[in-house]
Formats: C-alpha cells, sequence, structure tokens
C-alpha cells in the first residue's frame, strides 16, 4: 500500500515562484529516493475558520498564502529511509 507524507506551510504570496523553484529541485531528490509522485497546492480559497483552518493552522500572515503539498511513496518504510 503506498504512503503519504502531506506538507502544509505559509508562503510568502511575493515568492510564488522561488517556492516553485524549491519544489521542482526537491522533487528530483526525492525521486532518487524512492518517491512515486509529488503535488503542490498553492491556496488560491482557502478562508479562515472560526474553530480551524489551514491558515490558522500555520498562523498565515497577510502576505502569504497557504501551501498543501504531499509525497507519495511505494510504502512507509521507503519514506522513512528517505527522510
Amino acid at each position: 500500500m503506498s504512503y503519504v507524507q502531506g506538507f502544509l506551510a505559509p508562503v510568502k504570496t511575493a515568492k510564488k515562484a522561488d517556492y516553485a523553484l524549491i519544489a521542482e529541485k526537491s522533487w528530483a531528490l526525492f525521486k532518487e529516493y524512492g518517491a512515486v509522485s509529488s503535488c503542490e497546492a498553492w491556496g488560491t480559497d482557502v478562508p479562515d475558520g472560526e474553530v480551524t483552518s489551514f491558515p490558522m493552522a500555520v498562523k498565515k500572515a497577510a502576505d502569504e498564502t497557504v501551501v498543501f503539498s504531499w509525497i507519495i511513496w511505494p510504502d512507509k518504510t521507503t519514506a522513512d529511509a528517505a527522510m
């Protein structure tokens, strides 16, 4: 069964291109270590919640965007070894 690692981060909105470049370079490394795929999701409509939300979870500032990304590994053992 596949194993998924998810990541949530606030990223300066003005640094979107820089983030994308880092994500692209990181993918090459994760792939070398056995990752099957990865995805970067740049938040475009992620509202604040009343009790909890992605923006609240990362303490997003006004000049930031929430990014949710994930890596799919063939199994947890491969993911653990890569990390």
